[in-house]
Formats: C-alpha cells, sequence, structure tokens
C-alpha cells in the first residue's frame, strides 16, 4: 500500500524542513572565504547567465533586477531557496494526491486539494508551518562568504569536487520550473475545488471526448 501523509500541515512542515536538506549543488563551505559584506559578482558569473541571451544579446531581465550587482547575491540566494521548496512542494502535493489522496483517514481534514487543505488548516497546525518555516530560515540565514545556495550542508557530497555546472544549471532550470508549477497547482486547486491530479485527468478527458 502506498505512503500517505495524513495532514495537510504536516506534510507541509516536512516540505519546509526538508529544504535544508535539498541543497545540491553547492560549493564547500572552504572555496569562500568568510566575509562581512556580500560577495559581489557579475550578472554574467551567474549560473545560467548564458542560456538566458534575449534577442538583443543580454540576460533577459524584463525588471532589470541585475542593474544592482551588489545584491545579485541576495537574489540567486533567495531563488535557489525559494526554488528548492517549489520542488519539494511540486513533489508533494503530486505525491500527497498519488498515495491516497488529500482526506484525512481520520476523518480531521475533508480536503480535496491543496487549496483546501490550507484553508481547513487549524489554527495550531498554520502554526506548526509558521514555526517549521522560521527554524529553516534561521538555520539558512548565515550565508556570508559562501557561493549563493551554499548553506554549509551537503551530506550526498554533490559539491566535494566544487560545482558541477551542469548541475547548477538544472537546478535553477527546474527550481524555476517548479515555482511556476506549484503557484499553478494552488490556484487550478482553488478554481477547480479539485486535486492537481484529478483536473488534469479531467481536461484530457474532455479532450479526448471532444
Amino acid at each position: 500500500p502506498g505512503i500517505s501523509i495524513h495532514s495537510p500541515n504536516t506534510m507541509l512542515l516536512q516540505l519546509s524542513v526538508a529544504a535544508l536538506a535539498f541543497n545540491a549543488p553547492m560549493a564547500p563551505r572552504a572555496s569562500a572565504p568568510a566575509r562581512s559584506s556580500p560577495q559581489m559578482i557579475s550578472v554574467n558569473e551567474l549560473y545560467g547567465a548564458s542560456t538566458e541571451f534575449g534577442l538583443d544579446g543580454q540576460v533577459w531581465d524584463p525588471l532589470n533586477l541585475a542593474a544592482d550587482e551588489s545584491k545579485l547575491v541576495k537574489y540567486r540566494t533567495a531563488e535557489l531557496k525559494h526554488g528548492r521548496v517549489a520542488m519539494l512542494a511540486t513533489l508533494g502535493m503530486l505525491w500527497q494526491e498519488g498515495s491516497g489522496g488529500w482526506a484525512n483517514s481520520a476523518g480531521l481534514f475533508q480536503s480535496s486539494g491543496p487549496y483546501t487543505a490550507l484553508a481547513t488548516t487549524p489554527r495550531l497546525g498554520l502554526l506548526q508551518i509558521i514555526i517549521g518555516c522560521w527554524i529553516v530560515e534561521s538555520a539558512t540565514s548565515k550565508t556570508e562568504g559562501r557561493v549563493p545556495g551554499d548553506i554549509g550542508f551537503d551530506p550526498l557530497g554533490f559539491s566535494d569536487d566544487g560545482i558541477d555546472p551542469k548541475l547548477a544549471l538544472a537546478e535553477i532550470k527546474h527550481g524555476r520550473l517548479c515555482m511556476l508549477a506549484s503557484i499553478a497547482f494552488f490556484l487550478q486547486s482553488w478554481v477547480s475545488g479539485k486535486g492537481v491530479l484529478q483536473t488534469t485527468g479531467d481536461f484530457f478527458g474532455a479532450i479526448s471526448s471532444a
């Protein structure tokens, strides 16, 4: 039988805490000396910059976020962190629905999808989520002197020989895709009142019967 997570707030907390363990690829601590001020890099030094050139030959940056290079490390660190959480959230939403559904077996939660799961979470459950997020933020906030994404935790040794550019680029691409996907899943659930897999099946079913 499949493994099901019995309460939505437990699932969300697990996704938040799991972000501590999903941090590949990263550079080892010793590769970047400690500094009291943020590391300065240019936009062309960021992984993925070479694949993002627009028609004008410049990096695609419609909001001009790369104009202030003193903030690039902060922005890339935030992008990696949100991308990692989004990858976990996307997988978690699909796993939850595919392994047993959103309703709690004990009858405590009668959810049909991500939106109703969050909307019906008790206040103590929401507090649990907030505390989990605070723990993750507190544990990963000290990044001065490190490359973006390095929080000093690499149990699988992805960065033992330095950062693999292919893995770094794959992480950026998958993280961005999952940030969009996780938002789309949530909105899809909000509009339809159903789970992600169920509405996807309904969509393709309607196409095949048209």
